[in-house]
C-alpha cells in the first residue's frame, strides 16, 4: 500500500515527491487523491500501533541500554543511509534523466555536505526516525515511572472506550491543524498535522500488548459497518464541499467547521479500519503461503528502498505518451515486484540482517 501510495502521488495525488509527472486528465489526480487520503486516514497509524505493540516485549527481554542499541541499528542507520546515499542517487537521476541538466554525483554529495541542514531529506524514511524518537521516549519513560497504566487487561476496549478514543484524538487532531494544517512540515519532513493519530497509536499498540487486547478481539461488526460507511462517506463529502465551493485548504487546517469534519472523519476511519483489518487478519489470513513467506522478511527493506525504485522505473515512461492511469499501473505493476527482488538480494549480503531483519 506504501509504494502504490507514492506511485499515486507521483503521478497526481497529493503529497511531496522527489519525481512528479503532470496528470494527462482531470479524473486520475481526483481518484488518487481519494486513494491517497484513505490510506492516510489509517496505514501508517496502524503501523505505528503494530511497532508499539512489539515494543513493551522487546524492552523487558533486553533492558533499556541493549534496547536503545538496537534500535539505534535497527532504525537509525537505515535513516543514515538513506540520508547519505539513497537521496543523493535519486537526486542524480532527477536532475540528469528528468530535467535534463548535467550533475555529477560527486558534487551533489558534496553539496550536501557543505549543506547538512538545510540538505536533510529522510524522504519516506521520516516514519521510521519518527519510530526512533517515539522507541526513545518509551525509554525514558520507563527508567523514571514505575506507573503501569492498563486499561482492559485480558478484554478488548468497550464500543464506548474507542468512541471516546476516536473523540479525544479526533479534537487533538483538529487543535494540532489550526498551527500546522496538512501538508506544512516541521524540519521539512514531519506533518504534526497526522502526529496525533500516530502518537495515540504508537501508545494504543504498547498497551495493546500488555492487556493482551488482540488476543481477546472478538467481531467487531460495528466498525466493520463504520469503515466501510466512512470510506463510502468521503468522496461524496469532498464532492459537496468542492460543489459549493469550499477553499480546499480550509478541510486540511485552520480553525473551521471543515477542519473539524476532516479531522473527526479522519479518526473515525483510522480506528475503525484498524480493528477492522486487525479482527480480519487474525480471523481468516493467519497463514503463509511460500510467496508471503518469502516477501514477509523484505518488507522492511522494501520500505528503506521502494522511493528509489518508483523514481528509476518512472523515468523511461516520461518519453511515452500514454495515459496517466496507465502509467500509474505499469509503474505500480513493476515496482512492487522489483522491490521485493532487490530487497531479497540485498539481505543476502553479510551484516545486512542485522538492520534490516
Amino acid at each position: 500500500m506504501i509504494v502504490l501510495h507514492h506511485v499515486a502521488v507521483a503521478y497526481g495525488g497529493s503529497g511531496g515527491w522527489p519525481l512528479k509527472e503532470t496528470p494527462t486528465d482531470e479524473i486520475s489526480p481526483i481518484i488518487f487523491l481519494l486513494f491517497n487520503a484513505i490510506n492516510q486516514s489509517y496505514v501508517l497509524s496502524f503501523f505505528y500501533l503494530l511497532s508499539g505493540y512489539f515494543v513493551p516485549r522487546s524492552y523487558d527481554k533486553k533492558g533499556p541500554k541493549i534496547f536503545l542499541k538496537d534500535r539505534l541499528i535497527r532504525l537509525g542507520v537505515p535513516v543514515l543511509v538513506y540520508t547519505t546515499l539513497i537521496t543523493p542517487i535519486i537526486d542524480y537521476i532527477v536532475l540528469n534523466f528528468a530535467e535534463g541538466k548535467e550533475a555529477s554525483f560527486f558534487g551533489i554529495i558534496t553539496y550536501r555536505l557543505q549543506h547538512p541542514i538545510s540538505t536533510w531529506e529522510p524522504g519516506p524514511l521520516w516514519f521510521v526516525e519518527a519510530l526512533l524518537i517515539f522507541s526513545t521516549a518509551y525509554v525514558f519513560y520507563r527508567l523514571v515511572s514505575s506507573y503501569s497504566f492498563n486499561p482492559f487487561k485480558n478484554t478488548f476496549p468497550t464500543n464506548a472506550a474507542v468512541t471516546g478514543s476516536i473523540i479525544a484524538i479526533a479534537l487533538g487532531t483538529f487543535f494540532v491543524r489550526i498551527w500546522y494544517p496538512v501538508g506544512v512540515e516541521v524540519l521539512d519532513h514531519f506533518q504534526l498535522g497526522h502526529f496525533t493519530h500516530y502518537l495515540f497509536c504508537f501508545w494504543s499498540g504498547i498497551l495493546a500488548y500488555r492487556g493482551r487486547w488482540f488476543e481477546n478481539l472478538s467481531n467487531p461488526k460495528l466498525w466493520k459497518i463504520v469503515a466501510v460507511l466512512t470510506i463510502i462517506a468521503f468522496p461524496i463529502m469532498l464532492a459537496v464541499g468542492l460543489s459549493m465551493g469550499y477553499d480546499i485548504d480550509l478541510f486540511l487546517g485552520t480553525f473551521s467547521w471543515q477542519s473539524l469534519v476532516i479531522s473527526t472523519w479522519d479518526s473515525i476511519a483510522c480506528l475503525s479500519i484498524i480493528i477492522s483489518l486487525a479482527y480480519i487478519f487474525k480471523k481468516r489470513f493467519d497463514t503463509q503461503g511460500r510467496l508471503i513467506k518469502w516477501m514477509s522478511p523484505n518488507f522492511y527493506a522494501v520500505y528503506i528502498l521502494h522511493a528509489l525504485v518508483i523514481v528509476s522505473i518512472m523515468i523511461p515512461f516520461l518519453y511515452i505518451a500514454i495515459p496517466t492511469a496507465l502509467k500509474f499501473f505499469f509503474v505500480s505493476l513493476i515496482s512492487v515486484p522489483m522491490c521485493f527482488v532487490i530487497s531479497d538480494l540485498i539481505r543476502k549480503v553479510p551484516y545486512t540482517k542485522r538492520v534490516l531483519g
